[in-house]
This record gives C-alpha cells, structure tokens and sequence, in this order.
C-alpha cells in the first residue's frame, strides 16, 4: 500500500519530463528536416534528410565528431584512474587528511570560464607557468594551445584537473560504504594489501565506477565552455568538437537547421553508447548473477 502511494509522488513528475521531452524532440527532428537560415527569414524550405546527408558528407563535421570520441574517452579514463587513486590513497589515515580533502574538492566549485582562463594563461608559450616549470628541468618551451598536436591534450589537462576530484568524491564516498569485514579476513589468512585491492575492494566498487565513468562520459560529451575559453576550436580546428561546431554553425554562419542537426546526431549518438556502456555494465552483470 505505501508502495502505491509512493508511486504517485514520483510517477508524475517522470510522465511530465518525459512528456516533455518527447514533445521537444519531435520539434528539434521537425526542425532539422527544413532549411532555415537568420539570413533568410521567412525563406524555409522542406529538404528532408539533406541536413543528415550534408553531416554524413562534411569532412570538418567527421573530424569534429572523432575529436569529441577521443576527447569524450581520454578524459574519462584518466580522471577514473587518477581520481581512484587519489580516493584510495586519502582513504588511509594521515595527518592533514581533511585538509587535503578540502583542497581537493576546490577545483569542483570553480566554473568551467574560470577554469579555462587559468589554464590559459598557465599555458602561454611566453609567459606561462607550464613552460617555466619545463625550464627548470632544462626542457624546451612547448607552444600548449598553439601546437594542432597538442592543443587538445592542453584542454584536456584543465578538464582533468578540474574533474578528477568529483571522481574522487564519488569513489571515496563507495570506499566508506564498504564493509570492512571481507578486507580484515583477507588480511588475516596472510593477503597482501595488493591482493586485497585486487580481488576484494576493486570488485567492490565496480558498480559504483561504471556509474561515475557513465557521468563523467556524459559531462566530456557536453564539454563547451573550456574548449570555446582556452582554444575556439583553433589552433586549424585541431580543438573543434562537435558541440563547438554546430554553435559556429548557428550564431557564425547562422544556418539554424544544420547546428540542429548536428546536436541531434551527437545526441543520438550519445545516447545509443551510453545505452550500450549501461547494458555492458549493469545487465550483463545481472544475468550473470542469476
């Protein structure tokens, strides 16, 4: 009875949002399939699939959608790695710990233009930290945001400082939660902390860091801010995602159907492979449990 009560709180809401979404989603795909422009108004025109065929043709919009992947898959998978063990290593007892949880969740609280101006001005070839701290290890000035093959990683530097932290705010949080029962036993019959890590407290957080990567991936996917601050896609659209092309699209060259394409193929495609990360994960683990 208190079951059925509980659904009327939450099941509304899910059927509004849904709702909405839904409604929103048909106009953006109505959309796509017209030809619309700021500089001709009143001029739409119904072209069908041509704005798909248009995306499925465009070297630079190709090129854009790899940089997202790659940038999207790095990311993540240095701030998993990094943040669990930054969690695993505050997880011990030291002096200065809360001081050092503290500092670590200052990047979190900082909004992405912040962020990324820091990080820009810490990247100047002339004038930057990056290259003084090269220089003292007598190592050559690097050209950070200037360089098409490295410009990328730069910005991905600034997005792993800043979100590495949530990382290991969600992973320390599931360490806590752990039962400690399974870890003293290991150590009693003669387990070596390694092999506690490995077999017992790494399984243990499985779930909980397929969960944080399906949020971190889907954050990397959205990224703007940091690329449009740091580099605006240059330098030779070596920085260019997706998302930042189909904004140069809308409000540079004002082709309002085609920046909706683009943020409907990226959504698609978003979607389908985070559908398939969470079956990979959760499902699949499910099946094997029964």
């Amino acid at each position: 009875m208190s079951r059925d009560a509980t659904k009327l709180f939450y099941q509304p809401v899910i059927a509004f949002f849904g709702a909405v979404s839904v409604v929103i989603m048909i106009y953006v795909l109505w959309l796509t399939l017209h030809n619309i422009s700021l500089l001709r108004p009143g001029a739409e025109q119904f072209i069908g699939l041509e704005n798909y065929l248009r995306l499925l043709l465009d070297t630079r919009g190709l090129n854009a959608l790899w940089r997202t992947v790659l940038f999207t898959t790095l990311a993540t998978m240095v701030e998993l790695v990094l943040g669990l063990a930054i969690a695993l290593l505050l997880d011990r007892e030291f002096h200065g710990k809360k001081i050092a949880r503290a500092i670590m969740l200052a990047p979190i609280v900082m909004t992405p233009i912040v962020v990324g101006l820091t990080w820009r001005f810490m990247f100047d070839p002339s004038s930057g930290m990056a290259n003084y701290l090269l220089s003292l290890i007598n190592l050559g000035p690097v050209d950070w945001l200037g360089n098409p093959s490295v410009a990328i990683f730069s910005v991905m530097i600034a997005d792993v400082w800043q979100w590495t932290p949530f990382v290991v705010l969600l992973t320390m949080a599931s360490l806590e939660s752990l039962p400690g029962d399974p870890q003293n036993a290991a150590r009693v019959d003669g387990a070596r902390e390694w092999q506690v890590l490995w077999h017992i407290t790494l399984p243990a957080l499985k779930r909980a860091l397929m969960v944080v990567a399906l949020i971190r991936a889907i954050d990397s996917v959205k990224t703007f801010d940091i690329f449009y601050i740091m580099t605006r896609g240059g330098p030779a659209l070596s920085t260019e995602t997706l998302n930042l092309y189909g904004y140069i699209s809308a409000f540079t060259n004002f082709d309002i159907s085609y920046a909706l394409t683009i943020a409907m193929v990226l959504t698609i495609f978003t979607n389908v492979a985070l559908l398939l990360l969470y079956n990979l994960a959760f499902k699949a683990r499910a099946r094997g449990a029964v």
